[in-house]
């Protein structure tokens, strides 16, 4: 043996002397001939040795481009476990691969494994063996290095992600997972002694939740995603299994990846029972959103989490789903909590539409009276600095109204509508608000209060907003809004002219207040930038003077 092992073998039996003898001195065809030559007794006696130096020999390194050890100790363990004794063999090879040192030896063990247990007796303590045996294949997966991607990711990002050889290593050892998975079903179907079905359904789930999980199974350019081709044999030999998924699915467990597959892809959906609504999968379908919102960094899980939330609120049926009596769910408040977080948190925004898209499929599915309370629990539980999300409830509540008045449902009139009045038309700090942290908001709740006016003529005033809400409007939001743009406008105004008359003590203080981060400037907006940013406050508070006035028209002077 080379000088350089790290570990040294010294048999202690005479064949696995006189086989050693041959590989020391590189006869690896007489060694193998010498292993056939031995009589099936002989190789069964001395299976534990025989094993121990093989495998020593596999993991053996070597000078050559091929490596002559590795190749003999395959044809020696090969020919063992079909002749030796296979209780032994298994033995030795669930104590010494406890890890991998290659994906080829990974591989080779896939092939050890079913000559080993087809030649053991079919009993129920087989089982603990199978179990050993499912988990060292799925702990050598868990340990692949995967690539990877940020949010921010673009164009063809996704594509050279989907192509890069560590993801296509992973799926070339998945589907000869499945492969033997599929083995050890067929082997196994023909006795009633033991059942491996559930065993063999749990440890496909537990693959598809690590690592398959951090795969992208979504089309590229209306191209199906190659991940997603090479794992439809997994999920194919898993409805063998359990023809019916759903019904193991517990929430409980991780099995988002799952969810997400069998509700989003077409083909599997299509195959579960016809006996589930719509609603159900809904609900079915929030716990496993939750766990893949759980950690954007984790982009492609936050990737499932806005398809899977687009599927299943795209099934619901509009206006017939819910009343205002759902409300008090709940599992559905922390899917609208979500749903507000993906819609500003979407991986690379390019999924913001799909968020989008299921927040209003979600919202349509409540009957009109529903909609309107679902308006108003949103609308008294965001802050104001929410203004992004606020703006977005505002122009739903115009489309409401706007649908409303048109049907003449009288939903959106007298104290209901004043109510969402009352929380859109207020500012936070009174007369010191800061309006560009609301402007949105604000520039929609004014727009709104116009349309309503344009709508509801005062002659009509089916709303009843001219006679009983119009003077209260005025006072306690019109007048105190004025007096904050006002005071906002002098204040930017006398920020530019400090700017624009002390350049010289601006650039003194930008090297003054230096501000370092990990041993490096922080860098600090230009003055340009800086007067940029000023004017465009003050053309905002123009805007609003602009929209107050149209306001004023519309309500023919009163405001």
């Amino acid at each position: 043996m080379s000088d350089s092992d790290s570990t040294a073998f010294y048999p202690n039996t005479l064949i696995v002397k006189d086989i050693s003898t041959f590989i020391d001195n590189e006869q690896f065809d007489q060694a193998f001939n010498y292993l056939i030559s031995l009589n099936d007794q002989q190789i069964y006696e001395n299976t534990w040795d025989l094993c121990t130096y093989f495998f020593y020999l596999l993991e053996k390194s070597s000078d050559k481009l091929c490596n002559e050890y590795e190749i003999y100790a395959q044809d020696a363990l090969t020919y063992v476990a079909e002749h030796g004794n296979p209780r032994e063999m298994l033995i030795i090879m669930l104590e010494q691969s406890d890890k991998f040192i290659s994906d080829q030896i990974f591989l080779f063990h896939m092939k050890l494994f079913p000559l080993i247990l087809k030649r053991l007796p079919i009993k129920p303590s087989l089982l603990n063996s199978l179990r050993d045996i499912l988990s060292l294949l799925q702990c050598h997966l868990t340990t692949l290095e995967l690539p990877a991607i940020n949010n921010d990711f673009a164009g063809k990002d996704l594509l050279i992600f989907n192509h890069d050889h560590r993801i296509n290593n992973l799926l070339k050892l998945t589907q000869s997972c499945v492969e033997f998975f599929c083995e050890l079903r067929d082997y196994f179907s023909t006795t009633d002694i033991i059942d491996i079905r559930p065993m063999l359904t749990k440890s496909l789930i537990s693959i598809l939740e690590n690592p398959l999980i951090s795969l992208s199974y979504e089309p590229i350019d209306s191209q199906e995603s190659a991940s997603f081709t090479s794992i439809r044999c997994l999920l194919d030999c898993l409805f063998t299994l359990t023809p019916n998924p759903i019904q193991i699915i517990d929430n409980n467990e991780q099995q988002s990846n799952l969810i997400y597959l069998l509700l989003t892809k077409k083909d599997y959906f299509n195959s579960l029972p016809c006996v589930y609504s719509s609603c159900y999968y809904l609900f079915l379908s929030i716990p496993f959103i939750q766990q893949l919102t759980q950690d954007r960094e984790r982009v492609m899980y936050t990737e499932k989490a806005c398809v899977l939330v687009s599927n299943v609120c795209s099934r619901l049926i509009p206006m017939k789903e819910f009343d205002q009596s759902i409300l008090e769910n709940d599992q559905l408040h922390q899917l609208i909590d979500i749903l507000k977080t993906l819609m500003v948190q979407s991986p690379a925004r390019q999924y913001a539409p799909l968020t989008i898209g299921a927040y209003r499929s979600l919202f349509q599915a409540f009957n009109p009276l529903g909609r309107y309370h679902f308006l108003r629990q949103q609308l008294a539980k965001t802050h104001c600095t929410e203004d992004s999300y606020r703006t977005f409830l505002c122009k739903l509540i115009k489309d409401e109204f706007l649908s409303d008045y048109r049907s003449s449902s009288q939903i959106y009139k007298g104290t209901l509508l004043f109510q969402l009045l009352d929380y859109l038309c207020r500012l936070p700090n009174g007369v010191e608000s800061n309006l560009l942290e609301i402007y949105d908001c604000l520039c929609s709740t004014l727009n709104f209060v116009r349309f309503i006016g344009l709508m509801d003529k005062r002659h009509v005033n089916r709303t009843l907003f001219w006679t009983e809400r119009l003077k209260q409007f005025n006072e306690t939001f019109m007048k105190p809004l004025r007096k904050s743009i006002e005071l906002a406008r002098a204040h930017y105004k006398l920020e530019i002219r400090n700017k624009e008359e002390d350049k010289s003590q601006q650039s003194q203080q930008s090297v003054d207040s230096e501000i370092l981060v990990d041993n490096k400037p922080l860098s600090m907006p230009s003055k340009e930038e800086q007067m940029e940013t000023l004017h465009t406050a003050v053309t905002k508070f123009d805007i609003l003077d602009c929209i107050l006035s149209s306001l004023s028209d519309t309500y023919a002077g009163e405001l």
